[in-house]
């Protein structure tokens, strides 16, 4: 049931709780707008002229993302986390939540460009790995990674149209988990079988659900994956 998988939900998330995010040396307030120009709030962590953008589940908690970024700036890239319009964990997640996702989205792409970035990869989670897919093909980014997506939230009239994964024809990299207690497993392998090429997929043992998987034994297996990807398409 798609009410299940709202992790993209608030409920779900919250049954796997991520520790709140400590501060973190180098991180900086950004203030920008979304697509449709409502003001949004983030975090930058690092400088380069590559640029990593990190999309919260549906929980809208970017604490999952708080000790990856870190690890990718001391790479050398430009990271920023956000938070969507809607508050975290406030209130039921509605359609207008999940439409606004890709408007916000779109609207740190062009934050990120206005500021100097050349080349841009976007990692999103759950509801994130759905706006990513959504946004990615149309954005001219270098690279796309699609953590416990999936392509049709029905409830929600919220879905990745044919057209938008077409145009998907950066590298990607899909991943789950075997047993995704959110999202199916074999919906975010219909995301990977539908895109076309490049792209590669990996599925975590366990159940953990999006970036929850950084909190588990898997984590540093998680964190090499990502942070090779990201390097691989760094370069023009």
């Amino acid at each position: 049931m798609v009410s299940i998988a709202l992790a993209l939900s608030i409920t779900a998330c919250a049954a796997e709780k991520v520790p709140a995010p400590q501060p973190s040396a180098g991180a900086r307030d950004a203030g920008f707008a979304a697509a449709d120009g409502v003001a949004l709030h983030g975090r930058i962590y690092g400088q380069g002229t590559t640029a990593v953008v990190l999309s919260n589940m549906g929980d809208n908690n970017i604490a999952g993302w708080e000790g990856f970024a870190p690890l990718l700036a001391s790479r050398g890239y430009t990271v920023l986390t956000y938070s969507y319009r809607y508050s975290t964990g406030a209130r039921a997640f509605t359609a207008a939540d999940a439409k606004a996702s890709v408007t916000d989205l779109q609207g740190a792409i062009a934050y990120l460009k206005q500021t100097g970035a050349t080349r841009i990869v976007l990692i999103g989670a759950s509801l994130g790995a759905m706006a990513t897919a959504k946004v990615a093909g149309g954005a001219g980014v270098a690279a796309a990674v699609l953590m416990a997506g999936r392509l049709d939230l029905s409830d929600y009239d919220f879905r990745v149209t044919e057209q938008e994964l077409a145009s998907m024809t950066m590298p990607k990299l899909v991943l789950t988990s075997d047993r995704d207690s959110v999202t199916a497993p074999e919906l975010t392998r219909e995301v990977f079988d539908r895109a076309p090429e490049p792209k590669s997929f990996h599925s975590f043992p366990g159940t953990a659900h999006g970036v929850n998987l950084f909190q588990t034994e898997h984590k540093a297996d998680l964190e090499k994956r990502l942070l090779d990807f990201v390097e691989m398409n760094s370069r023009s």
